[in-house]
């Protein structure tokens, strides 16, 4: 299937799986996909052991857009990220786990291009 085709709902789907895919990869254990309460959301939720922090639990964001134009990365605005803050306040409140005492970081990835002539990027989100 073309991404020029699809709905925005099947494109965002064949991008966090493999988003998932790339993160198991590199050593994440995916607890959760698409997370959503009322005033928040997070494409991927995954545990994994950081080298500075032990084992975080990261909330990750995913963008697949057909051109590097750079628009995946430009498109997680404060706004976005209060919504990831708020999905993740929430997940740890439906999962009992004290935020306070757990390392927790937000992550990016942007994927672009179609089959398998894909660039994957990965970022941590920082709250300026």
């Amino acid at each position: 299937m073309s991404l020029r085709r699809g709905n925005t709902r099947t494109i965002g789907k064949k991008g966090e799986r493999i988003a998932a895919d790339f993160l198991i990869a590199k050593g994440y254990v995916i607890s959760e996909m698409n997370f959503q309460k009322r005033y928040g959301e997070v494409d991927i939720i995954a545990w994994h052991d950081k080298p500075y922090g032990g084992k975080t639990l990261c909330f990750i964001e995913v963008k697949f857009r057909i051109h590097n134009d750079g628009s995946a990365e430009r498109s997680v605005g404060e706004q976005k990220f209060m919504r990831m803050k708020k999905g993740a306040i929430a997940y740890c409140i439906d999962h009992d786990i004290e935020s306070e005492n757990t390392p927790i970081q937000f992550e990016q990835i942007s994927i672009y291009g179609e089959g398998v002539a894909q660039e994957i990027f990965h970022y941590d989100i920082v709250n300026t």
